[in-house]
């Protein structure tokens, strides 16, 4: 009979949360991860002020002795999650902070600029268009929740609605204010991971999630989620990284499920070394992108049901690009710049050049040395902060999200980081002087990564089969409750979010306790 309770797949979130319950309840738990590192989506990046560029194009420490030193200022940013809604409206992530000691920031407000073609919008048209797309997204909710009038078909989509000549969006506007309003609506594509068109509007606002007060944990969730897994080793849980999964089967007996892993040392010329690890239970946190092109890797196959869904939820795009400088030239008063779109955008996101595609696509554009109500030395409402000293990151942090999220990481670092400093000097800089480039460039790339495949699961987008249960459906279990199933995309009310993914490995925890116990009782009563 396995040795091991519960075998867990992912030690990100979701993972390492059903860890940590099973560990605090005695249960033997092993977590395997494909990465050499764990947290999944979950992803600190840190420089510090000796960070540059050399002639390469490569970020180098100019002096290690200084990297290391009490006087260099190292700087955090968070290119996952970075942040814990409704922290004060019942996040169960609050609770988590506390327990470790993790301070969290809840930002001031801070002033937000739209940039239009010809610079920045009045103030009270930007107010006007502000309170117009508020407007527009609560009729929206409205007529999805079907408050009086019919229930829209499942054909429709978000678009549709908000961008319609009859939307709220453009009341009292101009024509040619109109296509402010919607360059300011396709800011949605950063928080939706998928563009207006694609998300439906019939299911549109029905999850009840985390919402309300956003706060950030100091030093990134990289720090959190450590933290989780350092509790869970200490109570007994191994965590194996380096992992590859390459099958999940059910025993022959039926009593045990066994994955077959394989690991490398990275080296193409290294021997790779095959395993199979047996548990009593296990739990798939494999994100969804991943698991679509890896759904052949159940014995006994998945149902066609599940396959179906798997097939059909979409997995959204959103990826930031961190610029960072000597020296901020932008209005440092400022904390939000929305630079709206000068042209529509093309029916290809990856053709032509990355001037055409910021051109064509809302950026949010968070400036990381803005007066926000933080120390200087801790995060900002970007979910980045400082290190050790009082000085703070003069730098840029730009979120793009849907199609042209995906369509940057066909790109080299370097390259996306530079031609997007060149578009923003254009945009933000009103005497058009931007003085030197960015001194440091990271980006991330969850498409391309082959253990994420995408940033996010979205909501439910267009199509007739489509439905808030699938989310639901994606966590029900197999194989008679020995194969779990965790996640984001688990989570029918939490999608998309870190608390999400953690309240998914709870769930999770509880019911393999449940099981496990109730088998446990029962073998005991057949020896009587």
């Amino acid at each position: 009979m396995a040795s091991t309770d519960v075998l867990i797949i992912g030690a990100g979130w979701s993972g390492l949360s059903a860890a940590l319950r099973l560990s605090q309840a005695g249960r033997k738990v092993v977590v395997v991860e494909a990465r050499q590192r764990i947290g999944g989506r979950a992803f600190t990046h840190s420089w510090n002020d000796d960070t540059t560029l050399n002639d390469t194009g490569r970020n180098v420490q100019q002096d290690a002795a200084a990297a290391s030193s009490a006087a260099s200022t190292t700087y955090t940013c968070d290119f996952g999650c970075s942040w814990m809604h409704g922290y004060n409206e019942g996040s169960p992530l609050k609770a988590l902070v506390e327990r470790y000691g993790i301070e969290a920031h809840v930002p001031n407000p801070t002033k937000t600029v739209l940039v239009g073609d010809k610079g920045a919008l009045p103030a009270d048209l930007a107010t006007k268009i502000g309170a117009n797309l508020a407007a527009a997204q609560d009729a929206a909710r409205d007529l999805a929740q079907n408050r009086g009038s019919t229930r829209p078909p499942a054909s429709q989509s978000l678009a549709s609605f908000l961008l319609s000549p009859s939307s709220p969006l453009f009341d009292g506007l101009s024509s040619d204010e109109h296509r402010h309003a919607a360059g300011l609506a396709r800011s949605l594509h950063v928080p939706l991971g998928a563009t207006l068109e694609q998300v439906g509007l019939r299911f549109n606002g029905f999850e009840h999630n985390y919402a309300g007060t956003d706060a950030a944990p100091a030093g990134g969730f990289t720090r959190l989620i450590k933290k989780v897994a350092d509790e869970a080793i200490s109570l007994g849980a191994e965590i194996r990284t380096g992992l590859v999964v390459d099958r999940i089967a059910l025993a022959d007996d039926g009593k045990s499920v066994v994955v077959s892993t394989r690991s490398s040392a990275g080296d193409a010329a290294a021997e790779t070394t095959t395993t199979n690890i047996e548990a009593k239970t296990a739990v798939c946190t494999i994100p969804l992108a991943v698991l679509k092109e890896n759904v052949g890797i159940f014995k006994p196959s998945l149902p066609e049901r599940r396959q179906a869904i798997i097939s059909r939820t979409y997995v959204g795009n959103l990826n930031k690009v961190l610029l960072a400088y000597d020296e901020a030239w932008w209005d440092k008063e400022v904390g939000t710049f929305m630079v709206l779109p000068t042209r529509d955008a093309p029916s290809d996101a990856s053709s032509g050049s990355l001037q055409d595609l910021f051109a064509s696509t809302t950026l949010i554009v968070s400036s990381l040395c803005a007066p926000n109500g933080f120390p200087s030395s801790e995060p900002s409402p970007a979910g980045c902060g400082g290190g050790r000293s009082s000085s703070v990151s003069n730098s840029l942090l730009v979120m793009v999200g849907a199609d042209a999220g995906k369509a940057i990481e066909a790109h080299d670092r370097v390259e996306v980081g530079r031609q997007l400093h060149a578009y923003l000097a254009q945009r933000l800089a009103a005497d058009g002087g931007a003085g030197k480039g960015p001194k440091h460039i990271f980006y991330s790339r969850w498409a391309k990564q082959p253990f994420t495949r995408g940033a996010t699961t979205t909501p439910v987008v267009v199509g007739e089969d489509n439905s808030p249960l699938d989310f639901t459906e994606l966590g029900r279990p197999l194989w008679e409750g020995r194969l779990g199933f965790a996640g984001e995309h688990t989570d029918q009310d939490h999608r998309g979010s870190a608390a999400g993914a953690y309240v998914s490995g709870e769930r999770e925890a509880d019911r393999l306790l449940a099981f496990l116990n109730k088998h446990h009782a029962q073998a005991q009563q057949q020896k009587l």
